[in-house]
């Protein structure tokens, strides 16, 4: 069954990572970038600007106030206790390559500013999500991004006027912004 694509606010969300290695600080910033309230938790030292970085082995204690969890470390059975207690607490849990332990994935992301493109193969193939993205990252560009934050001005300018004049001038500034 192919996994519901989710768009939330996690802005100021209390979310943790426990885990050091190179798909944990992959995380770490992928949540930073989402202006999310990041913490790690690891018995290896990390240091990431901008995250709250604790040394000390994990305790399922340590995960009860935060809001989202990524369980990513080298140790599959802890990576399933955390997942495990995390669904006892109703807490948003990942572990990472152990999708039956998820209640959500991370897609591959493109990310211009207010405009995110995610691609997601439901956990099975990371490779062709990696492909997708890459195939699309000609077309959500940082123009983009900036035309999608010039056209939010526009609508809301227009909001006063009937659906089908705004959609017909927000189009017309969309198309004519692209040829720039």
């Amino acid at each position: 069954m192919a996994y519901f694509p989710f768009f939330i606010d996690i802005k100021n969300k209390l979310c943790l990572v426990v885990g050091s290695g190179k798909i944990a600080k992959s995380k770490i910033h992928t949540l930073m970038d989402f202006e999310a309230d990041v913490t790690c938790i690891s018995k290896e030292f990390v240091q990431i600007e901008g995250c709250t970085c604790i040394q000390k082995e994990v305790e399922l204690k340590d995960i009860d106030n935060f809001d989202i969890v990524i369980a990513a470390t080298d140790n599959k059975t802890l990576n399933h206790e955390i997942a495990s207690y995390c669904k006892d607490k109703n807490i948003l849990v990942n572990a990472v390559d152990q999708k039956e332990d998820c209640m959500f994935i991370f897609p591959s992301l493109i990310h211009q500013k207010n405009v995110v493109a995610a691609f997601s193969s439901s956990g099975k193939n990371p490779l062709i999500c990696q492909y997708l993205r890459k195939q699309n990252e000609n077309i959500v560009t940082e123009q983009l991004g900036d035309i999608n934050e010039k056209m939010e001005v526009i609508r809301d300018q227009l909001k006063d006027i009937d659906i089908e004049s705004r959609k017909k001038i927000l189009k017309e500034f969309l198309l004519d912004a692209l040829e720039k």
